[in-house]
Parts: structure tokens; C-alpha cells; sequence
């Protein structure tokens, strides 16, 4: 054999010796160390777990604070006693509520915050003074903020598929329910006056101008807020209607005979000194029917078509600044515009409620048929829709400015 090739083999042979030293002399296999287990992780909360922690310590905060202070305008004052006493009971936080007309509260409002002081946790007021006062002044938290609850926040839950707000900003004065009706501009009358004859002949709100109507209508004064003041918002901005109609039904000729003094308004169409009241006074006109007064909304389907509308203090709520008791204001707020908080609305107001605006609450209560949505029928909203609220200022301000000159 060559040299070479006996020195490779030798080298061969030293490595394989060198190999085999080193994995000693057991041939058997060494066992792979056992993995110490790693400690079971803890099981993750859902989001219903979760907010429901969230729910439970606002209810315990709110109580901590033990009392909610809310002002209750106009038609709220009579509407709402109930449902506060219900929250009370079932919360355990006191209710402290303070009636009166909505525009007394706003003023109260301003006055106290000018002063320094926040006294006020929730506001239910009329349209007109919340949205021109109030809203524009700085005094006024956006209502969303304070929402929490997943059936408020999930707007599938609302008409429209929306939250819906009456003032400019869309965030200030919130509109959880809308009476509808099938003609835009309401009236009732004295069923002893006006005939069937009279009542086939009025198919437009053009024929409340008729002659035969002269002296014979009592309304809301343009220049003095209220729910009824909405009646020339919703002229002026209605594309079918208009200025004419707002000039027309003030204008000397006609002779309405204007008031904002809802008892002189409610007893001269029910003792029979007017024949049609247009606009305002629908819940006493309503409540009074029931009793057997000669008074009846003109429902029938208008050339101009249908309104929903949130105008008074039983469709729109506000939450003011630096409120003195926020966690009970957040609670409130939140239950209230929940589903059990809007049915109770509906089945425990003491004065004929408007519908709520969420789609899930199906007891009706003792919300009146006749201001109901209709499946299936579409209505104007110019009370809550951005393209016409932006107008409101404008309009109420042609209509007194028409009504101090006549």
C-alpha cells in the first residue's frame, strides 16, 4: 500500500477512536429533561363582563352622590313625575326636579352659570329658548359624551339609523322621541262648529287662509317661543309652503287671534269662540277629548304631506356644564334613553307621550295613535333634519318681524 494512503487511513482511525471516547462507554441514550408546565393564564373577559364592571361602579358612584337635579320644562313637568319616581326607587338616588315653563329654566340656567354656580344635571326644555339660549351660550355639554350604555350607542337601535339632535351643532340637544302627523302645520277644532263640509274642504295647509276662516283661529304668538312657535319655522323652511303661507296666515285680513296664554288658547276652542286652533296646545286638547270636550285633531293626509317633529320638552333633553352630580346626570341620561327607560316613557307618562325615536320599543303605552309613525309612510323632519335646523333663527325671526308689523 502506497504511504499516502496509509497515513489518511491512520488519521481515519484516530478520529473514529477520538468519537467514540467522547460518548463514553454507555450506548444508551440519554432521556430529553421533562418541560415544567407554564401556569394557566387567566380567562379573558368578554365586553359584556367588562361593561358590565363599568355599569356597576357608575351606579355605585352615583349613589355616592345621592341625588340628580334636573329641570322639567313645560309639558316634561307633568309628563315625566313618574318616571323619575321609578329611577328613584330603583337606583336609590334622589330625584330632585324642578317644574315650570322651559324658558323660566333657561333663564335659571344662564343665570347660575354666569354666577359661577352649576346647579342643574339634566334640562328638558322647549326647542326654541334651549336651542337659541342655551346652546349657542356655552352652557351646554354634548349629550353624547355621557354615553355608555352599548343600546344607546348602537345607533341601528334609532330611526334612521341615526342619533338625532334639534340643535345646529347636532350635539347639544338631543330628540329621543317625535310626535308624526299626517299634515305639517296641526289644528285642532270645535267639533260643534265645523261641519264635514268644512272638513272635506281642507286639504292644504293654504286653506286654513281661506275667508271663511277669518276670525275664527286662535294660535301661538310668533315673537314668544313655545312649542307652537315651530308652526312657522316649519312654513318657512317647507319647500311646499313657505314665506306666502307665514305673511297669509298673520296678516291682518285673516284676523287670527294670536296668544301665548295656553288657557285662553285651550278655552276659546273648546267654550266655541274659535272654530280651528293651529298649532300648540295639542296635549290639552287631547287630554280635554278624552273627557268629553268638543275638540279634535284634523287628521287626514295633506297635499304638503306629513311631519315628524321633536318641538316640545317631552322629545329633547340637554345636560348643562360642570353639572353638580355627574355620575347620577350619566346614569340618568343613559337609562333613560335606554329601552327599558323609553318604554317606561311610553307606558308611565301621565300626559300622552310622543313615540320614542328607537326602533325597539314596540308597547305603544299611552302614546295616542294618532301621532304614531306609519309603516311604510315618510315624513319631513325639520325639527332634527342639519338641512333645515340651521334655518330656525331665520325663520322665527321672519315671522315676528311680519307679526309686529301687522
Amino acid at each position: 500500500m502506497p504511504a499516502k494512503q496509509l497515513g489518511l487511513l491512520s488519521v481515519t482511525v484516530a478520529v473514529m477512536a477520538l468519537t467514540l471516547a467522547a460518548c463514553g462507554a454507555d450506548p444508551t441514550p440519554t432521556s430529553a429533561p421533562t418541560a415544567t408546565p407554564l401556569p394557566e393564564a387567566a380567562p379573558t373577559l368578554d365586553a359584556a363582563a367588562l361593561f358590565q364592571i363599568e355599569w356597576d361602579e357608575l351606579i355605585k358612584a352615583a349613589q355616592a352622590e345621592g341625588e340628580i337635579v334636573m329641570t322639567f320644562g313645560g309639558s316634561a313637568g307633568r309628563n315625566f313625575r313618574p318616571l323619575a319616581d321609578f329611577w328613584e326607587e330603583k337606583f336609590g338616588i334622589r330625584t330632585v326636579v324642578a317644574t315650570g315653563s322651559g324658558g323660566t329654566h333657561v333663564e335659571r340656567i344662564l343665570a347660575e352659570q354666569n354666577a359661577g354656580q352649576y346647579l342643574v344635571d339634566v334640562h328638558y326644555g322647549g326647542n326654541t329658548s334651549t336651542i337659541t339660549r342655551l346652546a349657542p351660550s356655552g352652557a351646554l355639554n354634548p349629550v353624547a359624551d355621557l354615553f355608555i350604555l352599548p343600546e344607546v350607542l348602537d345607533q341601528s337601535l334609532w330611526v334612521g339609523g341615526k342619533h338625532s339632535y334639534s340643535d345646529p351643532q347636532q350635539q347639544f340637544v338631543f330628540a329621543f322621541a317625535a310626535g308624526a302627523s299626517p299634515n305639517p302645520i296641526a289644528a285642532w277644532y270645535n267639533t260643534d262648529l265645523v261641519t264635514q263640509e268644512d272638513l272635506d274642504s281642507i286639504n292644504s295647509v293654504f286653506d286654513y287662509l281661506d275667508p271663511r276662516w277669518k276670525g275664527k283661529i286662535v294660535s301661538h304668538i310668533p315673537i314668544s317661543g313655545g312649542g307652537g312657535t315651530d308652526t312657522y319655522y316649519v312654513a318657512y323652511v317647507h319647500p311646499d309652503i313657505g314665506k306666502e303661507w307665514v305673511d297669509g296666515f298673520i296678516s291682518r285680513e285673516l284676523g287670527v287671534a294670536f296668544s301665548d296664554d295656553e288657557r285662553f288658547t285651550v278655552d276659546g276652542l273648546t267654550q266655541g269662540k274659535f272654530y280651528l286652533a293651529v298649532g300648540g296646545g295639542g296635549r290639552d286638547f287631547a287630554s280635554l277629548a278624552t273627557l268629553g270636550a268638543p275638540v279634535k285633531e284634523l287628521l287626514k293626509d295633506f297635499k304638503e304631506g306629513g311631519t315628524v317633529s321633536s318641538t316640545s320638552s317631552v322629545d329633547i333633553l340637554s345636560t348643562p356644564t360642570n353639572p353638580p352630580n355627574p355620575n347620577a346626570a350619566k346614569l340618568w341620561v343613559n337609562w333613560w334613553l335606554s329601552q327599558e327607560g323609553q318604554t317606561l316613557m311610553h307606558t308611565m307618562s301621565e300626559v300622552l307621550p310622543d313615540p320614542t325615536l328607537r326602533v325597539d320599543v314596540t308597547d305603544w303605552g299611552l302614546v295616542p295613535e294618532n301621532v304614531r309613525r306609519q309603516p311604510g309612510k315618510e315624513y319631513f323632519s325639520f325639527v332634527t333634519d342639519p338641512e333645515f335646523i340651521g334655518l330656525r333663527e331665520e325663520a322665527l325671526q321672519y315671522a315676528a318681524d311680519v307679526y309686529r308689523s301687522r
